[in-house]
């Protein structure tokens, strides 16, 4: 929460937001448009060259409050063979076939006033691969097909009093006294 007001603390000031694809109508979101948002924005600030696209989509949490939505993603990606310096889309770009995968966590709020500009928070680590014994194999096929399921979506209402009446009351002035004139 204290990253989403950051965010909107930020974008007051005239901070730009992310660079991400416009968006047409935040409730009509798919929480795998919205992963592949994240995506792209990881792939705008990460160093190197390399393009990394979404591989799978494990677990969403989508919150409604007053203002739009917010999304808590989970998810992974893979290296590709486009590079940052190519014009490239990221729908054409394959995957390496021993490219390095990343499992990665994403904050994203849409806001209805500035749906162009999703606030998005992306963190990413290497995904440890085993050494040889752990292959996908030698799973069980219980977790196999646990693997395989479509992510689960969670959706709540959230109306955060405390913020609507703060952003809806004007602090109270005291009102000015008149200057004594000089007789």
């Amino acid at each position: 929460m204290e990253l989403f007001l950051l965010g909107v603390t930020l974008l007051m000031l005239g901070v730009p937001g992310a660079t991400s694809p416009p968006l047409d109508a935040p409730s009509a979101l798919l929480p795998r448009d919205v992963a592949r948002m994240a995506v792209e924005d990881f792939n705008q600030e990460a160093e190197g060259q390399a393009v990394f696209r979404l591989l799978k989509l494990k677990h969403t949490h989508k919150v409604k409050f007053r203002w739009g939505f917010h999304f808590s993603l989970n998810f992974t990606i893979k290296e590709t063979h486009c590079r940052k310096s190519d014009n490239y889309r990221i729908e054409n770009c394959r995957y390496k076939t021993k490219g390095p995968i990343q499992d990665c966590s994403a904050q994203v709020s849409v806001l209805n006033f500035m749906p162009d500009s999703p606030l998005t928070s992306v963190k990413c680590r290497p995904l440890q691969r085993g050494n040889g014994r752990g292959s996908r194999k030698a799973q069980p096929s219980a977790m196999l097909q646990a693997e395989e399921r479509q992510p689960q979506v969670h959706v709540e209402v959230y109306l955060p009093s405390a913020y609507s009446i703060a952003a809806l009351s004007v602090a109270e002035e005291e009102p000015s006294r008149p200057a004594a004139r000089p007789h």
